[in-house]
Protein backbone atom coordinates (compact mmCIF):
# COMPACT_ATOMS: atom_id res chain seq x y z
CA UNK A 1 0.00 0.00 0.00
CA UNK A 2 3.01 2.35 0.70
CA UNK A 3 4.84 1.66 -2.16
CA UNK A 4 1.64 2.15 -4.85
CA UNK A 5 0.75 6.02 -2.50
CA UNK A 6 4.62 6.72 -3.47
CA UNK A 7 3.53 5.91 -7.45
CA UNK A 8 0.39 7.72 -7.18
CA UNK A 9 2.46 10.72 -6.10
CA UNK A 10 5.43 10.87 -8.36
CA UNK A 11 2.83 10.47 -11.14
CA UNK A 12 0.67 13.71 -10.00
CA UNK A 13 3.99 15.83 -9.44
CA UNK A 14 5.30 15.05 -12.71
CA UNK A 15 2.04 15.70 -14.59
CA UNK A 16 2.88 18.75 -17.15
CA UNK A 17 1.13 21.87 -17.01
CA UNK A 18 -2.14 22.62 -19.27
CA UNK A 19 -1.61 23.30 -23.13
CA UNK A 20 -2.47 27.12 -22.38
CA UNK A 21 0.02 27.29 -19.58
CA UNK A 22 2.20 25.53 -22.15
CA UNK A 23 1.78 27.89 -24.84
CA UNK A 24 2.05 31.17 -23.00
CA UNK A 25 5.26 29.98 -21.72
CA UNK A 26 6.99 28.94 -24.55
CA UNK A 27 5.51 32.65 -25.64
CA UNK A 28 6.98 34.41 -23.10
CA UNK A 29 10.73 32.21 -23.55
CA UNK A 30 10.69 32.93 -27.40
CA UNK A 31 10.11 36.96 -27.20
CA UNK A 32 12.51 36.97 -23.81
CA UNK A 33 14.86 35.59 -26.77
CA UNK A 34 14.34 37.46 -29.60
CA UNK A 35 14.36 40.70 -26.85
CA UNK A 36 17.78 39.61 -25.38
CA UNK A 37 19.30 39.18 -28.93
CA UNK A 38 17.96 42.35 -30.34
CA UNK A 39 19.07 44.43 -27.20
CA UNK A 40 23.28 42.42 -27.31
CA UNK A 41 22.92 44.10 -31.59
CA UNK A 42 22.14 47.02 -30.42
CA UNK A 43 23.64 48.28 -27.08
CA UNK A 44 26.58 44.85 -27.10
CA UNK A 45 28.44 44.90 -23.10
CA UNK A 46 31.69 46.40 -23.12
CA UNK A 47 33.52 42.88 -22.83
CA UNK A 48 31.60 41.81 -26.15
CA UNK A 49 32.50 44.71 -27.96
CA UNK A 50 36.09 44.16 -26.74
CA UNK A 51 36.35 40.73 -27.65
CA UNK A 52 35.06 41.32 -31.04
CA UNK A 53 37.42 43.96 -31.46
CA UNK A 54 34.86 46.98 -32.46
CA UNK A 55 34.44 50.25 -31.29
CA UNK A 56 31.92 51.62 -28.98
CA UNK A 57 29.65 54.07 -29.82
CA UNK A 58 31.06 56.63 -26.90
CA UNK A 59 34.69 55.94 -28.75
CA UNK A 60 33.45 57.07 -32.64
CA UNK A 61 32.19 59.99 -30.93
CA UNK A 62 35.73 60.75 -29.69
CA UNK A 63 37.34 60.15 -32.81
CA UNK A 64 37.19 64.37 -34.27
CA UNK A 65 39.67 63.95 -36.43
CA UNK A 66 38.56 65.49 -39.47
CA UNK A 67 37.38 62.94 -41.63
CA UNK A 68 33.73 61.76 -41.82
CA UNK A 69 31.82 59.13 -43.46
CA UNK A 70 29.57 58.79 -46.12
CA UNK A 71 29.57 59.18 -49.84
CA UNK A 72 30.54 63.04 -51.17
CA UNK A 73 27.67 65.36 -51.21
CA UNK A 74 26.42 67.76 -54.17
CA UNK A 75 26.14 71.65 -53.85
CA UNK A 76 22.86 72.58 -52.43
CA UNK A 77 20.80 75.23 -54.44
CA UNK A 78 18.71 76.20 -51.96
CA UNK A 79 14.97 77.28 -52.75
CA UNK A 80 14.58 81.04 -52.88
CA UNK A 81 12.07 83.54 -51.59
CA UNK A 82 11.25 83.62 -47.34
CA UNK A 83 12.51 80.19 -46.58
CA UNK A 84 14.73 79.24 -43.49
CA UNK A 85 17.10 76.58 -44.24
CA UNK A 86 17.49 72.86 -42.13
CA UNK A 87 18.58 69.51 -42.28
CA UNK A 88 17.83 66.43 -40.88
CA UNK A 89 20.26 63.47 -40.06
CA UNK A 90 20.71 60.25 -38.58
CA UNK A 91 23.31 57.67 -37.75
CA UNK A 92 24.47 57.84 -41.45
CA UNK A 93 25.96 61.15 -40.19
CA UNK A 94 28.32 59.36 -37.64
CA UNK A 95 30.35 62.80 -37.39
CA UNK A 96 28.69 66.43 -37.40
CA UNK A 97 30.71 69.66 -36.28
CA UNK A 98 27.29 71.23 -35.45
CA UNK A 99 28.56 75.10 -34.76
CA UNK A 100 30.70 74.77 -38.24
CA UNK A 101 27.23 73.84 -39.89
CA UNK A 102 25.39 76.43 -37.38
CA UNK A 103 27.32 78.81 -39.74
CA UNK A 104 26.01 78.02 -42.94
CA UNK A 105 22.76 79.68 -42.18
CA UNK A 106 21.50 76.30 -40.77
CA UNK A 107 18.65 77.26 -38.31
CA UNK A 108 16.75 74.06 -37.60
CA UNK A 109 17.49 69.99 -37.39
CA UNK A 110 15.20 67.15 -37.25
CA UNK A 111 17.14 63.83 -35.70
CA UNK A 112 15.69 60.24 -36.09
CA UNK A 113 14.97 58.96 -33.07
CA UNK A 114 13.28 55.80 -33.42
CA UNK A 115 11.80 53.03 -36.00
CA UNK A 116 8.98 50.00 -35.54
CA UNK A 117 8.44 48.94 -31.84
CA UNK A 118 11.63 48.19 -31.04
CA UNK A 119 14.24 50.19 -33.40
CA UNK A 120 16.39 52.67 -32.12
CA UNK A 121 19.27 55.38 -33.72
CA UNK A 122 22.52 55.08 -31.90
CA UNK A 123 23.27 58.03 -32.78
CA UNK A 124 19.68 60.18 -31.40
CA UNK A 125 21.08 61.18 -27.92
CA UNK A 126 24.70 62.53 -29.07
CA UNK A 127 23.17 64.68 -32.33
CA UNK A 128 20.43 65.54 -29.50
CA UNK A 129 22.20 66.96 -27.20
CA UNK A 130 24.93 68.57 -29.39
CA UNK A 131 22.09 70.42 -32.01
CA UNK A 132 20.69 71.85 -28.23
CA UNK A 133 24.81 72.88 -27.55
CA UNK A 134 24.81 74.68 -30.80
CA UNK A 135 21.95 77.07 -30.18
CA UNK A 136 19.86 75.32 -33.58
CA UNK A 137 16.38 73.96 -33.03
CA UNK A 138 15.96 70.74 -33.27
CA UNK A 139 13.12 68.09 -33.69
CA UNK A 140 12.60 64.32 -33.18
CA UNK A 141 11.26 61.98 -35.54
CA UNK A 142 10.11 58.64 -36.05
CA UNK A 143 10.27 56.03 -38.96
CA UNK A 144 6.99 54.48 -39.30
CA UNK A 145 6.71 50.40 -40.07
CA UNK A 146 3.40 50.14 -41.28
CA UNK A 147 2.93 46.40 -40.60
CA UNK A 148 3.71 46.63 -36.80
CA UNK A 149 1.26 47.99 -33.98
CA UNK A 150 1.25 51.72 -34.28
CA UNK A 151 0.16 52.39 -30.06
CA UNK A 152 3.39 50.28 -29.91
CA UNK A 153 5.54 52.38 -32.53
CA UNK A 154 4.10 55.39 -29.94
CA UNK A 155 5.65 54.13 -26.88
CA UNK A 156 9.31 53.91 -28.32
CA UNK A 157 9.30 56.71 -29.45
CA UNK A 158 7.74 58.19 -26.47
CA UNK A 159 10.21 56.49 -24.36
CA UNK A 160 13.07 57.65 -26.26
CA UNK A 161 12.36 61.60 -26.81
CA UNK A 162 12.08 63.76 -24.26
CA UNK A 163 10.41 66.70 -26.14
CA UNK A 164 10.97 70.63 -23.94
CA UNK A 165 10.35 74.15 -24.59
CA UNK A 166 11.77 75.53 -27.81
CA UNK A 167 11.97 72.13 -29.34
CA UNK A 168 9.97 71.82 -32.69
CA UNK A 169 6.74 69.29 -32.71
CA UNK A 170 7.82 65.37 -33.07
CA UNK A 171 7.86 64.01 -36.23
CA UNK A 172 5.99 60.83 -37.69
CA UNK A 173 7.92 59.67 -41.25
CA UNK A 174 4.81 57.48 -43.14
CA UNK A 175 6.25 56.52 -46.74
CA UNK A 176 5.58 53.04 -46.59
CA UNK A 177 1.98 51.19 -47.18
CA UNK A 178 2.83 47.78 -46.29
CA UNK A 179 -0.29 45.52 -46.66
CA UNK A 180 -2.68 48.00 -45.45
CA UNK A 181 -5.49 49.39 -46.97
CA UNK A 182 -5.54 53.53 -47.87
CA UNK A 183 -7.58 53.90 -44.49
CA UNK A 184 -6.18 51.09 -42.59
CA UNK A 185 -2.88 53.18 -43.12
CA UNK A 186 -4.29 56.39 -42.35
CA UNK A 187 -6.48 54.90 -39.21
CA UNK A 188 -3.14 53.59 -38.21
CA UNK A 189 -1.24 56.92 -38.34
CA UNK A 190 -3.78 58.84 -36.77
CA UNK A 191 -3.62 56.03 -33.63
CA UNK A 192 0.33 57.34 -33.75
CA UNK A 193 -0.46 61.14 -34.10
CA UNK A 194 -2.89 61.11 -31.22
CA UNK A 195 -0.85 58.68 -28.81
CA UNK A 196 2.04 61.26 -29.09
CA UNK A 197 -0.18 64.07 -29.05
CA UNK A 198 -1.24 63.29 -25.83
CA UNK A 199 1.96 62.93 -24.25
CA UNK A 200 3.23 66.20 -25.43
CA UNK A 201 0.58 68.69 -25.82
CA UNK A 202 1.24 69.49 -29.62
CA UNK A 203 0.04 68.13 -33.02
CA UNK A 204 2.75 66.19 -35.27
CA UNK A 205 3.85 66.85 -38.07
CA UNK A 206 3.78 64.31 -40.95
CA UNK A 207 6.49 63.53 -43.33
CA UNK A 208 6.14 61.67 -46.58
CA UNK A 209 7.27 62.11 -50.21
CA UNK A 210 5.31 63.73 -52.63
CA UNK A 211 3.81 60.69 -54.31
CA UNK A 212 2.99 59.02 -51.53
CA UNK A 213 1.19 62.14 -49.97
CA UNK A 214 -0.80 62.39 -53.54
CA UNK A 215 -2.05 59.07 -52.86
CA UNK A 216 -2.83 58.49 -49.03
CA UNK A 217 -3.15 61.72 -47.46
CA UNK A 218 -4.61 64.47 -50.05
CA UNK A 219 -7.49 65.78 -48.16
CA UNK A 220 -7.03 63.89 -44.89
CA UNK A 221 -5.21 65.30 -41.45
CA UNK A 222 -6.12 68.69 -42.43
CA UNK A 223 -5.28 69.47 -38.99
CA UNK A 224 -1.56 68.35 -38.66
CA UNK A 225 1.26 70.49 -40.73
CA UNK A 226 3.00 68.58 -43.44
CA UNK A 227 6.86 68.62 -44.42
CA UNK A 228 7.06 66.69 -47.76
CA UNK A 229 9.64 65.07 -49.45
CA UNK A 230 10.21 65.94 -53.50
CA UNK A 231 13.64 66.18 -55.27
CA UNK A 232 14.70 67.66 -59.00
CA UNK A 233 11.94 70.27 -59.03
CA UNK A 234 12.36 73.80 -58.63
CA UNK A 235 9.09 74.51 -56.81
CA UNK A 236 7.23 72.32 -54.62
CA UNK A 237 3.38 72.29 -55.90
CA UNK A 238 0.13 70.83 -54.45
CA UNK A 239 -2.61 71.10 -56.44
CA UNK A 240 -5.59 72.78 -54.51
CA UNK A 241 -4.12 72.08 -51.42
CA UNK A 242 -3.63 74.86 -48.85
CA UNK A 243 0.17 75.97 -48.45
CA UNK A 244 -0.69 76.93 -44.72
CA UNK A 245 -0.72 73.44 -43.97
CA UNK A 246 2.75 72.51 -45.85
CA UNK A 247 5.12 73.48 -43.68
CA UNK A 248 8.75 72.13 -44.40
CA UNK A 249 10.04 70.87 -47.89
CA UNK A 250 12.80 68.23 -48.39
CA UNK A 251 14.24 69.30 -52.13
CA UNK A 252 17.53 67.42 -52.07
CA UNK A 253 18.50 63.83 -50.03
CA UNK A 254 22.20 64.32 -51.63
CA UNK A 255 23.45 67.82 -50.51
CA UNK A 256 26.71 69.24 -49.04
CA UNK A 257 26.35 71.27 -46.19
CA UNK A 258 30.27 72.11 -44.43
CA UNK A 259 30.93 70.40 -41.54
CA UNK A 260 28.98 67.66 -42.40
CA UNK A 261 31.04 65.66 -44.78
CA UNK A 262 29.51 63.53 -47.43
CA UNK A 263 25.19 63.40 -48.52
CA UNK A 264 22.98 65.01 -46.14
CA UNK A 265 18.81 65.52 -46.71
CA UNK A 266 18.42 69.78 -46.79
CA UNK A 267 15.08 71.24 -46.10
CA UNK A 268 12.89 74.53 -46.19
CA UNK A 269 10.65 76.31 -44.26
CA UNK A 270 7.83 78.24 -45.43
CA UNK A 271 8.32 81.07 -43.64
CA UNK A 272 10.17 83.38 -41.39
CA UNK A 273 12.15 82.49 -38.38
CA UNK A 274 9.65 83.42 -36.06
CA UNK A 275 6.94 81.99 -37.53
CA UNK A 276 9.34 79.01 -36.84
CA UNK A 277 9.89 79.61 -33.17
CA UNK A 278 5.86 80.14 -33.45
CA UNK A 279 5.82 76.34 -34.54
CA UNK A 280 7.98 75.41 -31.71
CA UNK A 281 6.80 73.96 -28.01
CA UNK A 282 5.59 76.58 -25.64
Amino acid sequence: MTKKKSSVKRSTTRQLPSGRKSFFFILGIGVLCVCGVYLVHQYPPSFLVKWRGKKTIDQISKEEKGYYYGLPGEPVSWPTGEVVRGIDVSRYQAHVKWPAVKKQKIAFVFVKATEGFLGRDRLFQKHWRRTGQAGLMRGAYHFYRPNQPAWLQAINFLTQVEIGTGDLPPVLDVEQAGHATEEELRDRVRTWLRWVEWQYGVKPIIYTNYSFYKYYFEGFFEEYPFWIAHYQVNKLKLTDYSRKQVKFWQHTDRGAVPGIEGRVDCNVFYGSKAALKQLCVN
